[in-house]
């Protein structure tokens, strides 16, 4: 009878052991998946500003200087009468702005200059930016980061050029502009380039870029 009730001692103490060990592992499961590994949490920036119509916005996370010409832009747009090459200036000047400028990104997935890209290269374009010079953006969601990122200090238009663009077997009127930039701080950072944008539905789209 002794024996027996070892027995049973030892079988209820196994199986105390082997829930005691479940519950940890559940334990350690549950923190992981919903504190361990909890992305920080981030809200949307705060729209300041938008043409509608054109489907530019800008909002409180943008630099002073992308701010300035973005109202340039606004400016430009409002005309009874758009200058093509005017707005074609200024949207490479936004484009370069907001895409070099990598100092107000919180993400290294927060790409800059998207709504300048013609629709058909936006995946190709984010993906390409997000193995190249937003690969090393660190995180910012609480605003702790500690890096050196660039920030565009000015923009500066050389020739913009009337051209045709072909795409998909299709003549775009077009347009060549030549840009050189310059940085708060030199980082090491491309500061050129020639940027290529066609006309689609009376609205400016970038859809190549050269240069370095």
């Amino acid at each position: 009878m002794k024996r027996v009730l070892n027995k049973n001692k030892l079988f209820y103490f196994i199986i105390t052991i082997l829930l005691f060990i479940c519950f940890v592992i559940v334990g350690i499961k549950a923190y992981k998946e919903f504190w361990g590994n909890k992305e920080p949490e981030t809200t949307k920036p705060k729209e300041l500003d938008s043409i509608s119509l054109y489907g530019y916005t800008l909002d409180e996370l943008d630099s002073s200087l992308y701010k300035e010409y973005f109202n340039e832009l606004k400016s430009i747009l409002n005309e009874e009468e758009v200058n093509f090459e005017d707005y074609a200036k200024s949207v490479v000047k936004l484009f370069v702005t907001d895409f070099y400028t990598l100092s107000t990104k919180i993400t290294s997935s927060d790409i800059g200059g998207v709504e300048f890209i013609y629709p058909d290269f936006v995946d190709n374009f984010k993906m390409n930016a997000g193995d190249t010079i937003y690969n090393h953006v660190k995180n910012n969601a609480y605003g702790d980061r500690v890096q050196d990122l660039p920030t565009v200090k000015s923009v500066t238009i050389g020739n913009a050029i009337p051209i045709t663009y072909t795409y998909a077997e299709e003549e775009y009127n077009a347009y060549r502009v030549d840009a050189t930039w310059d940085y708060e701080v030199d980082l090491g950072f491309e500061n050129s380039g020639e940027f290529y944008l066609i006309k689609h539905d009376s609205k400016l789209y970038i859809v190549e870029k050269t240069g370095e």
